[in-house]
């Protein structure tokens, strides 16, 4: 039922790995593509007894998840601390890592599972100042001053999105939300939601995937100072 995965080619994936993360902006190093490499295969081989992803082609792996979870990168300066909220199997946030290593980084994750593939993979990528947090995102204590930016990738819709993460941020700091294919019409209401909630929306980037897989849009909110919100 979409488990069986295709064996990997590390050639074929390397070349495509690096191919495509140029196309998005983002060069890796070697030592980053060994990393990635080893990602996928410890996400196919835990994928056969925890689901982590429909996704088991390599090609659509590399592409659909690693270089995905890093169109976000050229975009902003990358922040000192990054808290990924609906980790899942690790995407946007340990792909932002492995490519920008001073980043320092905590995923939250709901299910049990995810979390102990999360835990795995951070040993296995001996990655430092990493962190993984079982709860709900509605659990975690409000305007966290630790979290510079908070990203998600974890929702179809931007209002869900918005209930759950605006306590987290406090003033100043930054939300990325990597959404589907948006419309002018959905970007006027994004202004509405995000001025309910105490944001500001900053940028809207459209994304196209490296060979046609899809389209995607970057929302970045800054959250309201106190002045910001005071009226004259």
């Amino acid at each position: 039922m979409g488990r069986a995965a295709t064996r990997p080619d590390k050639r074929l994936f390397m070349a495509l790995l690096r191919e495509t993360s140029r196309e998005v902006g983002v060069q890796l190093g070697d030592s980053q593509a060994e990393e990635f490499w080893l990602y996928l295969q410890e996400l196919l081989e835990w994928n056969r007894t925890v689901n982590l992803t429909a996704i088991t082609a390599p090609p659509d792996i590399v592409i659909k998840h690693f270089v995905d979870s890093l169109t976000p990168l050229p975009y902003f300066a990358p922040p000192t601390s990054l808290l990924d909220v609906g980790a899942g199997a690790g995407f946007p946030g340990i792909p932002l890592k492995i490519a920008a290593p001073h980043l320092r980084i905590c995923l939250v994750e709901s299910q049990r599972r995810k979390v102990s593939f999360l835990k795995h993979i951070i040993r296995t990528l001996n990655l430092r100042n990493a962190t993984v947090i079982h709860s709900r995102v509605e659990d975690l204590p409000p305007q966290d001053p630790s979290f510079t930016t908070v990203i998600s990738r974890a929702f179809r819709r931007l209002e869900p999105l918005l209930d759950a993460v605006s306590p987290l941020l406090s003033p100043g700091h930054t939300l990325i939300a990597m959404l589907g294919p948006t419309t002018a019409g959905d970007h006027r209401r994004f202004r509405e939601l995000a001025s309910a909630h105490g944001l500001q929306l900053d940028s809207l980037i459209p994304i196209e995937l490296p060979r046609s897989r899809g389209g995607r849009t970057l929302a970045f909110f800054q959250k309201a100072s106190c002045y910001d919100s005071q009226v004259p």
